[in-house]
């Protein structure tokens, strides 16, 4: 049965109505509930995932390849200490082998009520991803096909490559946080500060890089090999 929940008695997500996808997990990230929208979007029927771990079915990863779903993530550890987590976005195989980028916004209720559940709410992004990375090749592009055009000067020697700017731990944080397309209010969640910190860090890397906006920051960083 789709939407079926891992105890029968316990099915208060089946009165939702959303066309995003929905999976419900307890603190120990087994799957109680997994609705029809989550099946149509990524193809796995409830009755092949609940009970499993979510981070086993969805193996999320993020845009450097790295694992996000995994044992113990920051969601869950946010979600036992009662606290919110942002949205954000990852890369999963779908039951047919496709890769698709999903967004999740997560729903912790609040501390002290009994039993623990974790909410996930997911859309397909895979599109908007996809766009932005052509985006971003395409402004690659242009700024190697611009720089070739200005390689040589009047006297025929090469020009000198510009340093390097130096960036602490920190700003490196914020950097590698940009290019994974976080807000100033994510950023700062994650990195457990207020959101005008977050937004003073944001402002020193784009002055030590010398670009004028986030993703210039990115592309900048990209070009360089810097993330």
């Amino acid at each position: 049965m789709l939407g079926q929940a891992a105890d029968s008695g316990q099915t208060p997500w089946q009165e939702l109505v959303t066309h995003d996808g929905l999976f419900v997990v307890d603190l120990r990230q087994r799957i109680l509930y997994w609705s029809a929208s989550a099946q149509h979007i990524l193809g796995y029927r409830a009755e092949d995932v609940v009970g499993k771990p979510c981070y086993q079915v969805l193996g999320g990863r993020d845009v450097q390849d790295h694992r996000v779903c995994r044992r113990n993530c920051p969601v869950m550890a946010n979600a036992r200490r009662g606290r919110p987590a942002p949205d954000y976005d990852i890369l999963c195989a779908s039951a047919t082998g496709s890769e698709r980028w999903l967004n999740i916004s997560v729903v912790i209720p609040k501390a002290g009520r009994e039993p623990r559940h974790v909410l996930h709410l997911f859309r397909d992004v895979t599109n908007r991803r996809r766009t932005e990375e052509f985006a971003r090749r395409a402004s690659v592009a242009v700024r190697r096909l611009l720089s070739e055009g200005n390689s040589y000067l009047a006297d025929g020697a090469e020009p000198r490559p510009t340093p390097l700017p130096k960036l602490s731990r920190r700003e490196m944080e914020v950097l590698r946080l940009l290019a994974a397309g976080m807000s100033t209010r994510q950023i700062a969640e994650t990195l457990a500060v207020r959101p005008v910190t977050a937004r003073n860090h944001i402002t020193r890397l784009l002055t030590k890089l010398g670009v004028e906006n986030r993703l210039q920051a990115v592309l900048y960083a990209s070009e360089r090999h810097l993330i």
